[in-house]
């Protein structure tokens, strides 16, 4: 019987361009043409169809960008529509990203009613002055805002986004976000180093950051706290408790098969015995146009 397959979505606006982003992101137009693109993401999984015969889904990660700038409606759509095409394993894992600045009251109970039942939020910091210097949009207190939506939406499989090294951070402000983190109860957490990235804003204008003992060392403490509060260490910047490793993820880290949909989106399928690559057009105008 075929291995499963898994699926990445790429949603490709934000409200505006962090500087340290080198993802595919683009700052949102005057409206986003949601439902333009959930259905080029269907005509282009059309197209891929092929390279999935026979295989059954067991994720599907929506990635951005910011997914949860799209609506309940686009979401459910979509996902409505990929099910249609490919047979849907029962467990199916199916992540969304989301900003917690991005979300709105009651949205996440529409999210898992279509489907979501997984969601990866970018919390970055809870310092404020932290968060400023990174561009993000929200603030400290919209991160346990966002959490609370979650939990009452029945969505307790979530990861939290974290990131170290920050301009000017300290090993005690380091910590501190992790405590802050954990406290919210996440299942899964994301632990990762600050870089300057070709072709970002931080890598043109550099902020100042610390030096390579002092991230070092606040990489090797976070790691002993989160193992001492249950979360294993299972690829290089991922930690979870027991059971709530990111399927997904996994996937990539195994060197796995997936389709990938969306503007700039990449896909890795073997097809008997042939590693297939495809690679999408970044530019979500082109894209929408193809």
């Amino acid at each position: 019987m075929p291995a499963p397959i898994a699926i990445y979505v790429h949603l490709p606006w934000c409200v505006r361009k962090c500087p340290y982003c080198d993802f595919n992101s683009h700052a949102s137009p005057g409206r986003i043409p949601e439902a333009e693109y959930a259905a080029a993401l269907l005509s282009d999984l059309d197209g891929d169809l092929d390279l999935a015969a026979g295989r059954t889904v067991a994720s599907v990660f929506l990635g951005g960008g910011t997914p949860s700038l799209f609506g309940v409606d686009a979401i459910g759509s979509l996902l409505d529509g990929l099910a249609r095409r490919l047979p849907f394993a029962g467990d199916a894992e199916i992540t969304m990203e989301a900003n917690p600045g991005t979300v709105e009251h009651g949205r996440f109970a529409g999210y898992a009613k279509a489907g979501v039942n997984r969601v990866s939020l970018g919390a970055q910091s809870f310092d404020a002055r932290q968060l400023e210097a990174l561009g993000r949009i929200h603030g400290p207190g919209e991160i346990p805002a966002a959490v609370a939506e979650l939990v009452e939406a029945g969505l307790d499989n979530f990861n939290l986004d974290l990131m170290y090294g920050l301009p000017g951070q300290t090993l005690e402000g380091a910590l501190a976000d992790v405590e802050a983190a954990m406290a919210l109860g996440p299942a899964h957490l994301s632990h990762y180093q600050l870089t300057l990235e070709p072709g970002t804003a931080f890598f043109h204008r550099p902020p100042s950051l610390p030096d390579d003992e002092r991230t070092f060392a606040m990489q090797i403490e976070c790691q002993r706290l989160l193992a001492a509060r249950g979360y294993a260490q299972y690829e290089v910047s991922a930690y979870a408790r027991p059971g709530r490793q990111c399927r997904h993820n996994l996937t990539y880290w195994r060197f796995g098969d997936y389709l990938g949909i969306g503007a700039g989106a990449h896909g890795k399928v073997t097809v008997a015995g042939e590693t297939i690559r495809t690679e999408k057009s970044r530019s979500p105008r082109a894209y929408l146009e193809a």
